[in-house]
């Protein structure tokens, strides 16, 4: 089997408590034709240093000043000689075989982009003791239609949905030309738009079985997936926007919108407390789109039953009453 390169990118901001064990997941990967491109954001810790230590002709490092995880992919993208692209997050790890297993299956299907199942494990937890979650890997799978795989992911076809986080994918550098570096806005959706171009711009997608994405979560949220701010919220919806564009164009499928508008409530509950006028909005482009009986779920059994009788909006404002 030829072994073309693959360029692993890592951006680092602050990342100095897991950016050594997350190096050397990169760095023992099996795959033997790869290079590690690592970005420090303009970090105020130890980051940069760590990174340093590593440095060699197959390990680059480069610094920035701080200007977000979009530009500091875009530069990897940019000084990245490789024909595949990784994406690993500074806290994150790979199982030592997903990129030898993805590239089994891309190398006599180079216009795809690979996907593998997510091991979700806390700070304080072993990684390497957990599962993939059947739910989640329900979304994984071999397909030749973008779109329809696209409409599924984002809740077409029983409403709720699920989402690919960034280490899953491995992606044709090809193809990412095609479909344009990172926006560079604020969102912690930033990688369901980037990866909703690439996917598009793709003849589908490969699942590897049996390798593994291993994404960090914190009990105490740190998570940016796990920002509530209005400022967060607003830019999943600028998010949202661009990949309702980019569905809408590629397909005609009427359940595109009915999975842009699953999706869409979701952010018009997520919302209601910080953002009310946004949230109103939201539910203006819900039923431009045909509208969507699905609501998500907003608490436990007292809170879901008042929802039941009474709505989401008196049941979220009850919610707000209790939190405090």
């Amino acid at each position: 089997m030829d072994s073309p390169l693959v360029s692993i990118i890592i951006p680092v901001y602050n990342s100095e408590n897991h950016l050594e064990e997350t190096i050397l997941s990169a760095l023992n990967q099996t795959w033997p034709n790869k290079e590690l491109i690592i970005v420090d954001d303009g970090s105020t810790d130890g980051s940069l240093a760590i990174a340093k230590k590593y440095e060699n002709s197959t390990v680059k490092v480069f610094s920035k000043i701080n200007s977000g995880s979009g530009s500091t992919r875009n530069k990897g993208i940019i000084e990245a000689q490789g024909e595949f692209i990784q994406f690993l997050d500074a806290d994150d790890l790979l199982s030592s075989d997903k990129i030898a297993k993805q590239m089994e299956l891309l190398i006599p299907d180079p216009g795809k982009v690979a996907i593998c199942s997510t091991v979700y494990f806390f700070d304080d937890e072993d990684p390497y003791k957990g599962a993939s979650l059947p739910y989640h890997d329900g979304f994984l799978y071999d397909t030749n239609d973008p779109a329809a795989f696209l409409i599924d992911l984002y809740g077409g076809n029983n409403s709720i949905g699920s989402m690919i986080q960034t280490n899953v994918w491995l992606s044709p550098a090809a193809v990412i030309k095609k479909a344009g570096y990172w926006s560079e806005f604020y969102s912690p959706d930033d990688d369901g738009e980037f990866f909703c171009r690439v996917v598009l711009a793709s003849t589908g997608t490969v699942f590897a079985k049996d390798c593994f994405n291993y994404y960090r979560k914190y009990r105490l949220g740190a998570n940016l997936a796990s920002a509530k701010t209005k400022q967060a919220i607003n830019g999943k919806y600028r998010s949202f926007l661009l990949k309702k564009q980019y569905l809408l164009q590629a397909t005609s499928n009427p359940l595109a919108k009915k999975a842009l508008a699953n999706a869409a409530m979701n952010l018009a509950v997520e919302s209601f407390d910080s953002d009310k006028q946004l949230s109103d909005t939201i539910l203006a482009e819900i039923k431009a789109l045909g509208g969507t009986a699905y609501v998500p779920v907003i608490g436990g059994r007292p809170i879901e039953l008042i929802k039941k009788l009474f709505g989401w909006k008196f049941a979220k404002k009850l919610q707000k009453i209790f939190s405090k």
